[in-house]
């Protein structure tokens, strides 16, 4: 009876003292911190908690991260972030390698990259640094430094320092730096492995903070309308570069909406807004527009992303005007010029028709032309009515005659290029684009609309060139129909 009363005391013991440990989740990502439950620990100063990779022993040297329970039976523990990997807590009584109680759960995917940027890259001795920092461990000892460009690592470099307060993502400020030129480094946990960098200037106090001068043409755009702005007092490098950001936005470049360098010059005019800077433009591929909004236009030096000066603008819903030229409304106008080929411009059923003529595979002998009886000097856009005559066309393209500041140009949309897709190209004064919806296949009984800026796309080819009229249209064949010019 005496050894069974024992075995029962012995069990009630052993029962008391099953501990448990447990995360709150199965998997995290990398920069999660991990949430650790325990439950039926001894209550000793030295219960302690460890997370273990999976499979190794429990010997000091495969400890990851761990804490003291603080000498409570039941309680909670939070550890920093990890790298990927399969691992399990463990729960050890008393300062032993006795494991009490384990539970597993994996890191699944890549830390993201560290970032820290200042929000200036010139400072005057007087002004408040700003850095703001992304993507850290979240530990306590996470830290910034601030060091001379091109020193090392070591702690006896540090011009000024400060820890992130284990976040993620904030903001740190410095004052009263020394002239120079500085780095702003990054470090996890108390280390001095570099995980990010960049660098700013404290001007000399006798120096003026040169800042750059941006000015927009207007303060209020329409939807389909350039955004031109007039700059002042860049550095000159290459790659200094303005962008259109959505207002109140971060300057990472993932939300730039449209951008392009300034390729060296210190002051000038760029526009944005209209087809991506340095592509090509390929068939069927249509014109961006800036959608309803308030918008902020933003300069920076070198590369960077450290914001130079800014200038504000919104987009509204306007109404569009247009001068119509053609409607074929029971006639043709009187104004049509039969340039060449074999047929006259004729009214048919509602439109004009224009007859294609080839002689050979690459010669159309026919060009029509629709001189305006004043230059157009305000309206922009394009718009034609193409198809729906109930006959096939052979291949033809429709344009316009303009005046630039850069003179005379003659610009054609043809859906031929885009059947061989032959991007956008210029020849003299003959600026030639594919469509971006097709005209000429399958047009027959389906009327197709073309809707083009004329000015976005004299930039795509010619960057630096401006219009000034629209002084005619043409076209070299073609059922046509509501030929007009509108505002935007």
């Amino acid at each position: 009876m005496k050894r069974k009363i024992i075995f029962i005391i012995m069990l009630f013991v052993v029962t008391l003292h099953s501990a448990t440990v447990q995360t709150n989740k199965e998997s995290y990502l990398p920069q999660e911190s991990i949430q650790i439950s325990f439950i039926g620990m001894l209550g000793h100063a030295q219960d302690w908690i460890a997370i273990y990779p999976v499979g190794t022993n429990n010997d000091w040297g495969n400890v990851v991260k761990w804490n003291w329970t603080g000498g409570t039976v039941d309680g909670n523990l939070t550890f920093g972030n990890l790298p990927q990997g399969n691992y399990e807590v463990r729960a050890f009584f008393q300062n032993t390698y006795t494991v009490e109680a384990t539970d597993a759960f994996i890191v699944e995917g890549s830390l993201l990259e560290a970032n820290v940027t200042s929000n200036k890259s010139t400072y005057s001795s007087s002004e408040e640094v700003l850095i703001t920092f992304s993507n850290m461990l979240g530990d306590a000892k996470d830290w910034i430094g601030i060091y001379p460009s091109g020193s090392t690592n070591d702690w006896a470099n540090v011009v000024a320092w400060k820890y992130t307060a284990g976040l993620l993502d904030g903001n740190i400020s410095f004052s009263n730096l020394p002239i120079g030129t500085y780095d702003t480094r990054a470090f996890f946990q108390n280390t001095f492995n570099l995980e990010a960098n960049s660098s700013f200037t404290i001007a000399n106090a006798r120096d003026e903070v040169i800042e750059v001068n941006l000015t927009l043409n207007k303060s209020i755009y329409a939807q389909n309308e350039l955004v031109y702005i007039t700059y002042d007092k860049m550095q000159g490098n290459q790659t200094d570069w303005i962008g259109i950001y959505p207002a109140g936005s971060s300057d990472d470049f993932s939300n730039v909406i449209d951008w392009r360098y300034l390729n060296g010059t210190i002051q000038g005019e760029a526009s944005l807004g209209g087809y991506p800077y340095g592509e090509q433009l390929i068939g069927f591929t249509p014109m961006p527009t800036l959608a309803q909004g308030d918008y902020e236009v933003r300069a920076f030096f070198n590369n960077s992303l450290h914001r130079e000066q800014v200038a504000p603008f919104s987009v509204l819903d306007q109404n569009v005007t247009s001068t119509i030229y053609e409607d074929a409304n029971g006639s043709i106008s009187p104004n049509w010029i039969h340039v060449s080929g074999p047929y006259p411009p004729a009214y048919f059923n509602g439109i004009i028709r224009l007859r294609a003529k080839w002689t050979n595979s690459s010669t159309n002998t026919s060009e029509y032309t629709l001189p305006f009886n004043v230059a157009n000097t305000t309206d922009k856009i394009l718009e034609v009515d193409v198809g729906g005559a109930g006959r096939w066309t052979p291949h033809f393209n429709v344009g316009v005659l303009v005046q630039t500041t850069q003179g005379y140009r003659r610009m054609l949309w043809d859906s031929f290029m885009n059947h061989y897709n032959v991007p956008a190209n210029k020849n003299g004064v003959v600026l030639a684009f594919p469509t971006y919806v097709e005209l000429q296949r399958s047009t027959a009984n389906s009327q197709k609309h073309l809707r083009v800026n004329i000015e976005k796309y004299l930039r795509i080819l010619e960057p630096n060139n401006r219009l000034i009229s629209v002084t005619a249209f043409f076209a070299t064949g073609g059922d046509l129909d509501n030929i007009k010019l509108s505002s935007h």
